[in-house]
């Protein structure tokens, strides 16, 4: 029965190291090889692999997260992760749009992590490409702040290049964050909500009642409209705009990973099968 077992944890391991493999863009390459280690710890650690791609240009392998799992501790069980804890850390963080600290719960709780999965950067080094570089629709303006829904991401632009990019949490499905152009109206270091009784630092009022303010980052769109960031990406753009700066939130096409997504699950299924 040991022996069983244990081959049958080398053939997932196996398994995972050959998707991880061909899914990466290159194909066989020396490049992509170097990058099959990082799955195969990830399953050696006790995670459940759903899927390997890119998004942004990143490679990554998307995780089923247990339940009491955080950025943090999955971080710190995987050996690769846990040598370079920090940068990881922040790298999964940010990928994702969720606070590093929030556990995933059975029920759906405040300062939880919503999403079922997460996706894990295969190189730290490589940087997303979220948005374009330079705009050259954009060079009029000083400043302009462009906001994806889709990706789930908010771009600055300054005289059309991109000066910061970061995660954001938006309305959710019966709450929809609208899509409109707008210019900021207000600036409120320390807002309470007249709606919701909620305190919301770092506020832009972009459209009565909506504001880009600090909040939490669940992994998904969790807010009634409004657009949250974390806390210390709220204060930065704070400081980096002024009443006036225009800006549009917009539902681009989704950014589609380019994955072996259903030959993983074909395999997987073969491997289940009596």
């Amino acid at each position: 029965m040991a022996h069983s077992r244990m081959r049958g944890l080398k053939s997932l391991t196996c398994l995972v190291v050959l998707v991880c493999f061909l899914g990466l863009p290159g194909g066989a390459s020396a490049q992509a090889f170097d990058y099959d280690p990082l799955c195969r710890e990830l399953v050696q650690a006790g995670f459940e692999v759903l899927d390997t791609g890119t998004a942004h240009g990143v490679p990554y392998a998307e995780i089923k997260v247990p339940v009491g799992a955080s950025v943090i501790t999955i971080s710190r069980r995987v050996p690769s992760l846990s040598l370079d804890f920090f940068r990881y850390r922040a790298k999964i963080a940010f990928f994702n749009g969720v606070n590093p600290c929030y556990p995933r719960t059975i029920e759906p709780q405040p300062f939880s992590l919503k999403s079922a999965t997460l996706k894990i950067p295969l190189n730290p080094d490589i940087i997303p490409e979220i948005f374009p570089a330079s705009e050259d629709s954009l060079a009029s303006h000083k400043k302009f702040i462009l906001v994806d829904m889709d990706k789930g991401f908010l771009a600055l632009y300054a005289r059309g290049e991109l000066e910061r990019v970061f995660p954001i949490s938006g309305g959710t499905v019966a709450k929809k964050t609208p899509l409109i152009d707008f210019t900021i109206q207000a600036k409120k270091k320390n807002h309470w909500s007249t709606i919701y009784d909620v305190w919301m630092p770092w506020s832009l009022l972009i459209k009565s009642p909506y504001y880009i303010h600090a909040g939490l980052l669940p992994g998904e769109n969790d807010s009634a409209g409004w657009i949250r960031l974390y806390r210390q990406d709220a204060r930065e753009l704070y400081y980096l705009v002024d009443v006036g700066t225009p800006g549009r939130i917009v539902q681009a096409s989704r950014v589609k990973p380019s994955s072996p997504g259903q030959l993983f699950s074909q395999l997987l299924a073969r491997r289940a099968a009596p």
